[in-house]
């Protein structure tokens, strides 16, 4: 019986006998974690804070949390600290930082009941007791579907570095948060026009309009990561 191999195969076949153990020995000395934890002392956050999607400038996905539980019930609250109700639909994967948990998701939650109907929504909550502390709520878009789906939300993640928060909302603005809101009584920034200025309510301190500064069209929803 003949066997016969084309060319491209052997080349692979090639590249793989040669390349691939001097890649492994070089993949088996990186030390993930330990990349991690520099990425993170970077910024104005805790040790093991995971302040941005990816958690590092890495996007590898590796936190520095020590022994995680293997199982867990919110139901029963086996090995669950707390559990917060979110909106009805939750794209934004949640980021811990500085002692503050956040997430973005839509107005299903219904913590500031004086917000009405479908809105984008940031929920920021201690990190320790899982207290609700304060909402950015952005309305829809008035194109509707074609820049800002139906009870989509804010599908951003949030990026944190000291006092600040940064997240992209569903109508596609870049947006700068005083990670407080206005527990401090304060208006921080140049953006005084904020329409809710109570305790529980977020506190901007600056906006980029991007469809109207630098002319992008977000198609169905604005999803990126400020990161």
């Amino acid at each position: 019986m003949r066997r016969t191999i084309s060319k491209n195969t052997f080349w692979v076949t090639l590249l793989a006998l040669t390349s691939f153990p001097a890649g492994l020995q070089a993949q088996e000395k990186f030390d993930s974690t330990a990349v991690a934890a520099q990425g993170i002392a970077k910024l104005k956050v805790k040790p093991k804070d995971w302040p941005q999607w990816g958690g590092t400038a890495e996007r590898n996905n590796v936190p520095d949390s020590g022994p995680l539980p293997v199982a867990f019930d919110v139901k029963a609250g086996k090995n669950i600290r707390w559990s917060s109700a979110l909106g009805s639909e939750t794209y934004g994967n949640p980021v811990v930082a500085n002692g503050k948990a956040y997430v973005g998701t839509n107005n299903g939650g219904n913590y500031r009941p004086k917000h009405k109907g479908d809105r984008g929504v940031v929920l920021c909550f201690d990190e320790k007791t899982g207290k609700f502390l304060w909402q950015l709520t952005r309305e829809k878009l008035p194109q509707g579907r074609v820049n800002d789906w139906p009870e989509q939300g804010i599908c951003s993640t949030v990026a944190v570095d000291g006092d600040r928060a940064y997240v992209v909302t569903n109508r596609c603005e870049l947006v700068c948060l005083d990670v407080n809101g206005f527990y401090d009584g304060k208006n921080d920034g140049p953006y005084q026009d904020e329409p809710d200025t109570e305790k529980g309510d977020a506190d901007i301190v600056w906006i980029l309009d991007m469809m109207e500064t630098l002319g992008v069209f977000p198609h169905n929803m604005a999803a990126s990561s400020p990161v």
